[in-house]
Parts: structure tokens; C-alpha cells; sequence
């Protein structure tokens, strides 16, 4: 939080100005369902009228958005941004037929995570057709300090932290009700040609049928198949 003397200055570059206003995007959370001027000012450290005067700009282009009773909330641009960003990385062929596959042999719903910020987004998913089933949406921002994908991908943010160092040595993490009691995970990481991480893809499904049995065969098709994508990002 900066103090009030530094939240009043005013903007002094364009490049200030558009971190400023990317800081506005950023203040949101999951599960937010809106918030208030002096929420926002509390959650980014500026200025009511600093943010009447950048949350202007980001309205015209559709990137955030105030209701009648002046609550803020992200717009409908920040998801075609998205898609693009999906379409223009053209992971969509390599990542998708893979979860299909994964989900096909295990009748589980399987992700492909990436990292945002200090957050898990899932970039692509497919749901399991079973009945009973945990169901992931596209663009779902989780934390990394619960639940598979979060932890194998913190295992690359902090790699000297001794979960970390754990789960890169065992090369996946099975979490069992750390963000939902009722639900289990299992996250292998995806890696390019020199090593670096691309993303995560998980497995998850209701904890009743993530016996050690069933774990067993699921780490085995998770492992099959992250090491076909990995051949295709050039991965050794």
C-alpha cells in the first residue's frame, strides 16, 4: 500500500499510466462479483479520482465495466483478448487432442494450466462425461498454494522450497481435497525444448474415486500422454 502523499501524484508517463490502469484488471479475484471504488482503491493504492479518470478509458474499450450503483466490474473484452491469446499461442492443436485422449482413458475431467501472475488459468480443458463429475471452465483462475495444478506450478515459481524441490524430482503432485474436500487432483508439468515450463495438465475428479488403484492407472495415462506433448513442444 502506498501512502497517501504518493497516491495523490499525478501521472507522469504514458507507461505509468498504462500500469497504473493495468493495476485497476489486476485488482480483481476470483469469485469477485464486483467492487466498489474504495475497494479498488484500497486493493491497488491509488486514488479515487485516478481511478475514475484511467477506469474511464478502460470502459470505451470494453475492459471494464460500472453498473447503476457505481460497483466496477471486468468487461467482456478481457475475454476476447483471451481467445485470441489461445488462438495465437496454437497450443489448441497439440494441448486439446491431448485432453481428449486423457479424458477418453480415465472417464476423469483433464486441464491445461498456465501461470498468471501469482495464479493458475486454465487454458484448456475437457470436462468428463460422467454424471457425477468436477466440472472446469476455460479462463478459471485458481491460486497456486492449493490444489495439483497450483502446486506444480509454484514448484517452478519457487523451486528451492522443499515441496518444490519434491515434486520437479517425482515429476507430478496428487493433491487431495485442498481446495474442495469432495475433490482430487493429479498435475504433471509440460516443458519445451530447454527445459522451461510451458504449463501444467491436470486430472481431477471426485476424491470416492481416486483410490490408490484408480491413481495408480491415472498417473500412468497423465504420464503417457505428457510425454507426447512435451515431444511435440521439442522436449527431450
Amino acid at each position: 500500500m502506498t501512502n497517501s502523499k504518493e497516491k495523490s501524484r499525478p501521472i507522469k508517463s504514458g507507461v505509468e499510466s498504462v500500469e497504473r490502469a493495468l493495476s485497476l484488471l489486476e485488482a480483481f479475484n476470483m469469485g469477485d462479483n464486483g467492487l466498489a471504488l474504495k475497494e479498488l482503491a484500497q486493493r491497488t493504492g491509488l486514488n479515487k479520482a485516478t481511478i475514475l479518470r484511467l477506469s474511464a478509458s478502460l470502459e470505451k474499450f470494453g475492459y471494464l465495466t460500472r453498473d447503476y450503483d457505481g460497483i466496477f466490474h471486468l468487461g467482456a473484452s478481457l475475454w476476447h483478448r483471451s481467445s485470441v491469446y489461445r488462438d495465437n499461442l496454437q497450443l489448441g492443436n497439440i494441448i486439446r487432442p491431448a485432453l481428449t485422449e486423457l479424458v477418453k482413458k480415465t472417464e476423469e475431467t483433464a486441464a491445461f494450466h498456465v501461470l498468471r501472475g501469482n495464479s493458475s488459468v486454465v487454458l484448456y480443458c475437457e470436462n468428463s462425461k460422467r454424471r457425477m463429475r468436477y466440472h472446469i471452465d476455460e479462463g478459471e483462475i485458481n491460486p497456486l498454494n492449493l490444489g495439483s495444478s497450483g502446486k506444480v506450478l509454484e514448484a517452478f515459481v519457487n523451486p528451492k522450497t522443499s515441496q518444490s524441490k519434491i515434486i520437479k524430482d517425482q515429476g507430478y503432485y496428487i493433491s487431495h481435497g485442498e481446495r474442495d474436500p469432495d475433490i482430487a487432483g493429479i498435475t504433471v508439468p509440460i516443458l519445451g525444448r530447454d527445459g522451461e515450463l510451458i504449463g501444467v495438465i491436470s486430472l481431477s475428479g471426485l476424491t470416492t474415486r481416486f483410490t490408490d488403484d484408480n491413481i495408480e492407472s491415472y498417473l500412468k495415462a497423465l504420464i503417457s500422454i505428457s510425454k507426447k506433448v512435451c515431444l511435440a513442444f521439442g522436449s527431450k
